[in-house]
C-alpha cells in the first residue's frame, strides 16, 4: 500500500492533530501561526484545524526561497512544477505542491512568506543557544520567518511548529557557516588599499580596530593595489553601518560582498609570479578581539609585506590562520623567521609551512 507523504486526506488529518495538541495545551488563542510548507500536507491540516478553533488567527505559510512550490501554485491558481529546487531544507524540497493540500491552503492561508538558507541557519542557532535543541532546516523555517519579522510582531502571540530533527551531522558545519551570511549582524566588505608594506596594518588600525573580524581573505594579485576581504560580526546594526562611513572618511574604496560566491567558497587568488621571497606561516592563536592585529603589529610590521591571508572564525578558543609574507631578499626572510618563537604571547603555535606546501601555494 502506497501512503503519500502529503497528498492524502488521512495523512493531512494526522498531521493536523498537531493543532489539536496546541488547542488542548491551553496556551491559545494565538494572533498568528507560522507553518512551514513542503508539499503542503502539514500546513493544510494544521491551518484547517486552527481556523476552526480560532477563526481570527492569521495563518502564514513559510517556504524556502528556492523551493516555494505552494507560493507558485497560489500565484498560478493551480499546482505547478518548479524548474529547480534548493535542497538545503531537504524535508520541504518539493517540486510541486500537492493537489489536495493546495485546495485547502487556498482557503486557509492568509499569506506565504519565503526565507533564505541563512535565515533558517540563524533560526537553528537561536534554538540551540536558547533551548539547547537542534532542528533540521525544514523544521526551523517557521521560526526563521518569525525572527525575520520580529520587530513587526512585538506584542503579538505567535505559534511556531518545530518538527523534525533529521539532520546529517556533516550539515551542521554548513549551517554554522551560513549563519553570518544573511543575518543583519554580519557583513563582508572588500577594501582597496595601495599594494605596499604596512598599508594592511594601517587599514586595520584606522577602520577595523576593536571589531570582530570573523573572516579575512587576501591574496596578492597586483603590484599596485590590494583588495582584502573582511567579514565582520557585530551585536547591532549600528556597528556595521558605521564601518562603511569610516572607510569613506579615510579615503578607502570598498564594495559589499556579503553572500558572494567566491567569498563563500574561499576562492582566494594569489599570483606567485609577483612574489620575490615568500614565506607562509601557520598561526594558531588564542581567540580574542584584536589578537590577529596584535600578532601582525608586534611580529610583522616593518619587516615584511603581507601577500596572503586565510582566516575564518570557527567558534573554538583557538583561531587558525595561514599567513603569507614576502621579503625583498631571502636573507631578510630567513632572519625574521628565526626571530619568531614557535610559541609566544597571544599565540600557541607559529611555524613556517614545509617547502612542498610553499611551492604549491606560489604555483612553482
Amino acid at each position: 500500500v502506497y501512503v503519500h507523504a502529503y497528498d492524502d486526506l488521512k495523512v493531512m488529518a494526522g498531521q493536523g492533530t498537531l493543532a489539536d495538541e496546541v488547542v488542548l495545551s491551553g496556551h491559545g488563542p494565538f494572533d498568528a501561526a507560522y507553518l512551514q510548507i513542503g508539499g503542503g500536507g502539514m500546513a493544510a491540516g494544521v491551518s484547517c484545524w486552527l481556523k476552526t478553533y480560532w477563526p481570527e488567527i492569521e495563518i502564514v505559510g513559510v517556504e524556502g526561497v528556492g523551493q516555494a512550490s505552494m507560493k507558485a501554485a497560489l500565484d498560478a491558481g493551480k499546482p505547478v512544477a518548479l524548474e529547480n529546487v534548493d535542497l538545503f531544507c531537504d524535508g520541504t524540497a518539493v517540486r510541486k505542491a500537492g493537489e489536495l493540500p493546495f485546495q485547502i491552503c487556498q482557503g486557509t492561508l492568509d499569506r506565504v512568506e519565503t526565507v533564505t538558507n541563512a535565515e533558517v541557519s540563524h533560526a537553528i542557532r537561536t534554538l540551540w543557544e536558547g533551548l539547547r535543541c537542534v532542528s533540521e532546516p525544514s523544521g526551523a523555517m517557521g521560526l526563521a520567518a518569525v525572527l525575520k519579522n520580529r520587530e513587526a510582531l512585538v506584542g503579538k502571540k505567535i505559534l511556531v511548529v518545530l518538527c523534525g530533527a533529521n539532520i546529517d551531522f556533516l550539515q551542521l558545519g554548513l549551517i554554522a557557516q551560513s549563519v553570518g551570511a544573511g543575518i543583519r549582524t554580519s557583513r563582508t566588505l572588500r577594501v582597496r588599499i595601495p599594494e605596499r608594506a604596512g598599508t594592511m596594518l594601517e587599514l586595520l588600525d584606522t577602520c577595523f580596530e576593536g571589531l570582530d573580524i570573523a573572516d579575512f581573505q587576501y591574496g596578492k594579485t597586483s603590484e599596485d593595489e590590494a583588495w582584502p576581504a573582511f567579514t565582520i560580526h557585530a551585536e547591532n546594526d549600528a556597528v556595521l553601518d558605521a564601518l562603511p562611513q569610516k572607510l569613506d572618511a579615510h579615503g578607502f574604496a570598498w564594495e559589499d560582498l556579503t553572500g558572494a560566491t567566491d567569498i563563500a567558497f574561499r576562492a582566494i587568488p594569489l599570483r606567485g609570479d609577483l612574489l620575490e621571497n615568500a614565506a607562509f606561516l601557520r598561526l594558531d592563536f588564542y581567540e580574542r578581539p584584536g589578537a590577529l592585529h596584535d600578532f601582525l603589529n608586534q611580529r610583522i610590521r616593518g619587516n615584511a609585506s603581507l601577500c596572503y591571508f586565510n582566516y575564518r572564525q570557527s567558534g573554538e578558543r583557538i583561531g587558525r590562520a595561514l599567513i603569507g609574507l614576502d621579503f625583498p631578499s631571502s636573507y631578510e626572510r630567513d632572519a625574521l623567521l628565526m626571530t619568531i618563537p614557535k610559541q609566544g604571547e597571544g599565540y600557541r603555535l607559529c611555524e613556517p609551512v614545509d617547502e612542498a606546501t610553499r611551492k604549491r601555494l606560489v604555483g612553482s
